[in-house]
């Protein structure tokens, strides 16, 4: 074991407590290459005052349930800081690595603050540093930023450092040097079978505990692809595409070889107890019909239930025929927005109504817990669309019916719309998808898409004979949160 010493930082949200598959693999790859790996993980400090899934179970998406008195007791924002300043001293490590998620930027600065005087060599990375390197790179804290995959750039750079050798000139690296800021080249694309299994000892015991569908089971999730073949305006992974196209002239998306996902999860059973997985695959369907035959032979010889992720095109008789021989507990498919043009034109999504409607009619065949997501507060979206969105929910028979908040991240299209259209600012921060709006749009206030967020799956499930009350519970005054309150409690009765 090399004296080499890592630390990554994991700015999560409070009580998230999926795995983040990038973490768990670099943590793997820095083991194999004989470094020493340790953590810090912001997951159960009360960074929050309401988790995503909560936010979900209050606004009648997901089915009410109790996270148990070992969530009861977080630490406080104050004591992450301590903490983490502790685990600095007492780990002292070479290298501080940190993945980013957008959303999770404000809190990532406020652990850069603590880490900032300890002079420790620092890198971030992850999809929000990929596509705003400029900003995380200005960083006091950040030494190096990593744009694209990380894998071989991460051991690079520990292998460089423990020999005391430059890595300024680390492909895929933006590097602080003399004052000035260097930017490398993209190197080649990471082959996948190259990967080792997921570390997933670095975290806590407590993060392989996941709610679905009202109770909790010991999860972990698996990577089959990594990319995506669509190119949807709200999506970063067009720009991921482009970003690879023309550096490298590679397709970024990749899928893995059926045998080693086989060995993956058959370790994942033996050495961690797993009861259910998650793909997390962007368009779990997008396969060839070869290459889906072998993994169904191949997971019937596990059946453990799992969850993935569609799209309604990639869906035939015969594929939903696949996930119910596997096992398929529950699928989750994008809708995005109910209008036909306005999907086209604005969201890149070249998908009819009434593809939606029969595809996800096979699926009403199985048992398989279906969840359609739809987003509000597009940029130029009114109310009148996002009733559209709702009447075209009203025809699907399914588990649940989703509306989140519209999020304009750096690298999608349509960020740099509502830039232009002076709907948010160059510098304005993006807040979880499961939260708030962060557009502010004349025709459509952000009141008004609050409301209707949380009223949606009333509007969609409830007669329409109904719409008057459920009117009066989008607001948030008195009236509005007494009636949203009545017709909750109704709903979950009738439900869930």
């Amino acid at each position: 074991m090399s004296e080499f010493k890592v630390l990554f930082l994991y700015p999560n949200l409070m009580l998230q407590t999926g795995f983040p598959m990038s973490i768990c693999i670099l943590s793997a790859v820095l083991k194999e290459e004989g470094f020493d790996v340790d953590l810090f993980d912001t997951t159960f400090y009360k960074t929050e005052n309401v988790t995503s899934d909560e936010a979900r179970m209050e606004n009648l998406q997901i089915k009410p349930f109790n996270l148990g008195d070992k969530f009861k007791h977080l630490k406080s924002k104050e004591q992450m800081f301590s903490d983490l300043a502790r685990k600095v001293e007492d780990y002292k490590p070479d290298l501080i690595a940190i993945s980013i998620l957008e959303d999770l930027y404000p809190l990532a600065v406020e652990l850069f603050r603590v880490i900032e005087n300890y002079n420790i060599p620092t890198i971030a990375g992850g999809v929000f540093p990929t596509f705003a390197p400029e900003i995380v790179i200005a960083e006091k804290a950040v030494t190096m930023v990593c744009v694209g995959e990380g894998e071989e750039v991460l051991a690079e750079v520990c292998h460089k450092l423990s020999n005391h050798e430059d890595i300024s000139n680390v492909s895929n690296l933006w590097v602080e040097k003399d004052g000035k800021i260097i930017r490398n080249k993209i190197r080649s694309l990471r082959d996948l079978s190259l990967n080792p299994l997921p570390d997933f000892s670095l975290f806590s015991e407590d993060r392989f505990l996941k709610p679905m569908k009202g109770r909790l089971y010991r999860m972990a999730p698996i990577e089959t692809h990594r990319g995506c073949p669509y190119s949807c305006a709200f999506c970063n992974s067009r720009s991921q595409k482009m970003l690879y196209k023309d550096e490298t002239g590679e397709n970024f998306l990749r899928i893995k070889d059926v045998d080693q996902i086989y060995d993956e999860i058959n370790k994942l059973i033996t050495k961690y107890g797993i009861e259910y997985i998650y793909f997390p695959a962007d368009t779990f369907l997008s396969m060839s019909k070869g290459y889906l035959r072998e993994f169904v032979n191949m997971y019937k010889k596990f059946m453990i239930p799992f969850y993935c992720q569609t799209r309604a095109e990639t869906i035939t008789d015969e594929k939903v025929k696949y996930l119910s021989q596997m096992g398929c507990h529950s699928l989750s498919i994008g809708i995005e927005h109910g209008n036909e043009d306005f999907r086209y034109q604005v969201l890149n999504r070249k998908v009819a109504n009434k593809t939606f409607v029969e595809r996800i009619g096979i699926l009403e065949k199985t048992g398989i817990m279906v969840s359609v997501n739809n987003m509000m507060g597009f940029p130029d979206e009114t109310r009148e669309l996002a009733f559209d969105t709702i009447n075209l929910n009203r025809k699907f028979n399914v588990y649940a019916n989703n509306a989140y908040y519209f999020t304009p991240y750096h690298g999608t299209p349509l960020r740099d719309y509502c830039i232009k259209q002076g709907y948010i600012s160059d510098n304005s921060q993006t807040i979880n998808i499961t939260k708030d709006t962060i557009l502010n749009m004349p025709q459509f206030s952000p009141d008004e898409i609050k409301g209707l967020i949380r009223t949606f799956t009333l509007y969609v499930r409830f007669p329409e004979d109904r719409y008057d009350e459920i009117r009066v519970a989008e607001r948030f005054d008195e009236a509005g949160n007494t009636m949203f309150c009545k017709l909750q409690n109704e709903f979950w009765e009738k439900y869930f």
